[in-house]
C-alpha cells in the first residue's frame, strides 16, 4: 500500500513539475520591427536597428564622450509607452540565436538610453538600447524589454521581446555598413 501511494506521488509531482517551472517564467508579449508589442504594463515598438563601431554620447558640462566597441555597437530606436501607471525600463537585453543574452552595455550612460525616463500612459517615449557583441552574433537575434522591478523580484513579470528581423544577409550588410561614429541625443 506505501508503495502504491508512493508511486501515485511520484506520478503526480512528474506531472505538475513542469507546471512548476512554468510558473516563475516571465509573461512575455512577441513581435517584430515596427510592430507595437503591448504587454500588461508596457507597449513598445522597435522603430530602427543601426551599428556602429563607435559611440559619441553627451556627457555632463555638454561635453561628448567617444566610446569605441570591442566589437560592435548595435543601436535599437525604441518607442514606448505605459499601459495604466508610470514605468521605467529595466536593462534591455539582446538575445541571439546561439542562445547567448547581453545586457545593454555599461559603456554608455543610461542617462543617453530608454532606460532613464519614465514611461508614461498615453505618451510615446523615445530612446535608444545600446549593446556591444561580437558581429557574428547579431543574427536572428531579439530585444528583450521588461519593466524595472526595483527591489521587488517578479518571478512571472512582463517582458516584451521583439525580432529585430535580422537574418545572416541582413546582418552581414548592417555590420559592414557600420557607421564609424554613431550620435546619441541629449536627454533634457
Amino acid at each position: 500500500m506505501l508503495a502504491g501511494i508512493a508511486l501515485a506521488a511520484a506520478v503526480g509531482l512528474q506531472a505538475f513539475g513542469a507546471g512548476i517551472a512554468d510558473h516563475d517564467a516571465p509573461l512575455t508579449s512577441t513581435g517584430a520591427v515596427n510592430e507595437e508589442v503591448t504587454g500588461s504594463r508596457i507597449s513598445a515598438r522597435v522603430r530602427a536597428v543601426h551599428a556602429a563601431k563607435a559611440i559619441a554620447a553627451p556627457k555632463s558640462g555638454g561635453e561628448r564622450e567617444r566610446v569605441t566597441a570591442k566589437g560592435i555597437f548595435i543601436i535599437v530606436e525604441v518607442s514606448a509607452t505605459a499601459t495604466w501607471e508610470p514605468q521605467r525600463f529595466g536593462p534591455p537585453r539582446l538575445l541571439t540565436d546561439s542562445g547567448r543574452r547581453y545586457v545593454a552595455s555599461d559603456r554608455v550612460d543610461p542617462m543617453s538610453t530608454i532606460t532613464h525616463p519614465y514611461i508614461q500612459p498615453g505618451w510615446w517615449t523615445e530612446g535608444v538600447a545600446v549593446f556591444e557583441i561580437p558581429p557574428g552574433e547579431l543574427p536572428d537575434s531579439r530585444i528583450l524589454l521588461a519593466p524595472s522591478s526595483g527591489f521587488i523580484v517578479e518571478p512571472n513579470g512582463p517582458e516584451i521581446e521583439i525580432d529585430l528581423g535580422l537574418d545572416e544577409a541582413a546582418a552581414r550588410r548592417l555590420t559592414s555598413t557600420a557607421k564609424d561614429v554613431y550620435e546619441l541625443a541629449s536627454r533634457n
